[in-house]
């Protein structure tokens, strides 16, 4: 695994070992899976708009066994009108078979959510890859890993999973997300890991996620140095201020000004849909800022051609991204390195 970060210019998250990827061609006809990553590379790049989306995000609870401090979940003024809405699995099937029948090619199964607190979650992945979705992946704190569970998503056929960790001590772990244990996280990543290779299986690929702060910056390099050759891929991210954060937390070299150059690749080539049916045009805290309409009348088709979507793309692809307000604020919140 090579030590250099891959960032790309349209992205906020470095990564190393990101050929790893490549290793899901084995799962699919090759050309089907090069052709997939062409078009999600050329997207990236936004050099090119697909009819319909690539990939869709699904958020199939609002839910967190954490309560981090710069997570909207945990944010005081959330607690007086929570979206405990589950998603119907019913729901997830038409978008999948719809999803697939127009050229959906990936799905991610969180948001601002942990995913692992649905018990039913191997069926949804089951049900993703068996309908032919090219890379089913997901984030997760990993507090809730169990031998079994670690059994059931190997065996639903899940392609990769991120495990959010962020620190290197407990210390410092405990500051970013209070309520989790470092060494059980650790421990249950190594179970993950020792289950795949038990049952055969080079998947799911697993990845490990640092995002970087005030609190975190110093340990950097000795996660990295930790994970190294344990994992598949190892992601940092660049620190994404959140909405009314429930504290502050700065960026270890946060400067409120133009990010020169930024173009988000986001609404280029992928919308998440929330917990309520939400039809979201990124990813990060901000998306709940930049609804485009609910799947209870407005399908997936129409929320990628909206007039509120292109806007986003126009004045991304044109470097003017502080004409959007969410934009601006999710952009310079962010770290610059």
């Amino acid at each position: 695994m090579s030590t250099e970060f891959d960032l790309k210019e349209t992205e906020l998250t470095g990564l190393i070992g990101r050929e790893a990827l490549e290793r899901l061609s084995v799962l699919h006809e090759g050309e089907a899976w090069r052709a997939y990553r062409d078009t999600y590379d050329k997207a990236s790049r936004l050099e090119v708009l697909t009819e319909r989306p690539l990939q869709l995000d699904f958020e199939l609870n609002a839910t967190c066994n954490l309560k981090c401090p710069m997570c909207p979940i945990s944010v005081e003024s959330n607690k007086d009108k929570p979206r405990k809405d589950w998603f119907k699995f019913e729901t997830f099937c038409a978008l999948i078979d719809e999803g697939v029948a127009n050229g959906l090619k990936a799905i991610k199964l969180n948001y601002i959510n942990e995913p692992l607190m649905r018990k039913d979650l191997p069926d949804f992945i089951s049900y993703a890859v068996k309908a032919g979705i090219l890379d089913v992946y997901l984030s997760t704190n990993a507090i809730l890993l169990t031998e079994k569970y670690c059994r059931e998503l190997v065996a639903s056929g899940l392609h990769r999973i991120q495990i959010s960790i962020d620190a290197f001590t407990e210390d410092t772990y405990q500051q970013v997300r209070p309520g989790g244990d470092l060494q059980t996280v650790i421990d249950n990543v190594q179970l993950l890991k020792r289950v795949r290779d038990e049952m055969g299986s080079e998947f799911p690929l697993m990845r490990v996620n640092f995002v970087r702060t005030e609190l975190n910056e110093h340990e950097l390099d000795d996660f990295v140095a930790f994970w190294q050759g344990q994992i598949d891929m190892i992601g940092v991210q660049e620190m994404i201020k959140p909405p009314k954060s429930s504290r502050e937390i700065k960026s270890a070299t946060s400067r409120d000004k133009k990010k020169e150059g930024f173009r988000c690749s986001f609404p280029f080539k992928q919308l998440v849909v929330n917990n309520e049916g939400w039809i979201l045009p990124c990813c990060t805290f901000y998306g709940e800022e930049l609804k485009l309409g609910n799947i209870k009348d407005m399908t997936i088709e129409e929320a990628w051609n909206c007039d509120q979507i292109n806007e986003l793309r126009r004045i991304h692809s044109e470097g003017r991204y502080e004409e959007n307000p969410a934009c601006k604020a999710c952009v310079e919140g962010a770290m610059i390195s």
